[in-house]
């Protein structure tokens, strides 16, 4: 059998265009390689001109850090002080040394710290600072004073 010769549709050279692929991943990449790149430059410019200003930041927050009261130790002092927020760690030998952390009682409620015997094994204990969450559980922190 033979198919008969008619008329055929004209074939078409022409492909239909397929719509470009979009490279969102590829232009994200390249917006956070250059803000990545512009902070590094401006942290080296930063150190380069005030190194000074860079090593100061970061021996505030240490100091900072190392103040707070709640990381103290027994044996570290304590300023005087009037509100549990204004309490810090101070050099022994300071001036401003007022008490000296006689005792440490971890996980305690705030309930047991206004017991007013959670401090019973430290007889040297004048005053004492609960820090935690408010209906959790905290460390109690057993103060004497500091004799000069």
């Amino acid at each position: 059998m033979y198919e008969q010769p008619g008329q055929q549709a004209p074939s078409s050279h022409y492909a239909v265009p397929t719509p470009p692929r979009r490279k969102t991943g590829k232009t994200i990449a390249i917006v956070i390689a250059a803000v990545l790149l512009l902070c590094c430059c401006g942290g080296g410019l930063v150190l380069a001109v005030k190194p000074d200003a860079v090593s100061g930041f970061f021996k505030d927050i240490v100091e900072a850090v190392e103040s707070n009261v709640a990381n103290a130790k027994v044996g570290d002092c304590v300023n005087s002080f009037a509100d549990v927020n204004d309490a810090r760690v101070v050099d022994c030998t300071s001036a401003e040394a007022a008490n000296r952390v006689a005792g440490v009682l971890p996980d305690k409620t705030e309930t047991e710290f206004n017991a007013d015997s959670a401090c019973d094994p430290y007889p040297t204990t004048e005053s004492a600072i609960w820090i935690g969450r408010k209906g959790g559980r905290g460390s109690v922190w057993c103060l004497e004073p500091v004799k000069k």
